[in-house]
């Protein structure tokens, strides 16, 4: 059995693949999924969070704000609505929608969608978690 697969990582914008990946973690909707070859064929619900892709002894990290996985048998497929690399992410920017989203739902009015006010907040402190976790590895 193949001990290695093929990733494919998809955005409204990009596509990334990648050859050789021994595991990949992803954030789905019930928590963290751990895919290595051969795992079963399934279409899953990915939250905003951390991926992890190991390849060759490294492992690269990656934020994102959720979309889906497919695994099948030819290889795994990331369908995200946004990918960024843990050592791209700009830290000052995400603070200022940290900021931004925070203060919406401080001063909230009755136009205020309090869902994606809180998946603002969410998405930018998972940037700055994984952005502070790259720099400290350095």
């Amino acid at each position: 059995m193949d001990k290695k697969f093929h990733l494919d990582i998809i955005t409204p914008t990009s596509i990334e693949s990648f050859d050789n990946i021994s595991y990949l973690r992803v954030p789905s909707l019930d928590g963290l999924l751990g895919i290595q070859a051969n795992h079963a064929k399934a279409i899953i619900g990915l939250d905003i969070g951390e991926i992890k892709i190991n390849k060759d002894g490294q492992s690269t990290v990656f934020a994102t704000s959720g979309g889906f996985v497919d695994v099948a048998k030819e290889g795994v497929q990331l369908l995200l609505e946004t990918v960024e690399l843990s050592n791209h992410i700009n830290k000052d920017r995400a603070q200022e929608a940290l900021q931004r989203a925070e203060k919406r739902v401080k001063n909230q009015d009755g136009d205020l969608d309090l869902d994606r006010a809180s998946k603002a907040i969410k998405r930018a402190k998972n940037r700055l978690l994984i952005a502070q976790a790259f720099s400290n590895k350095k």
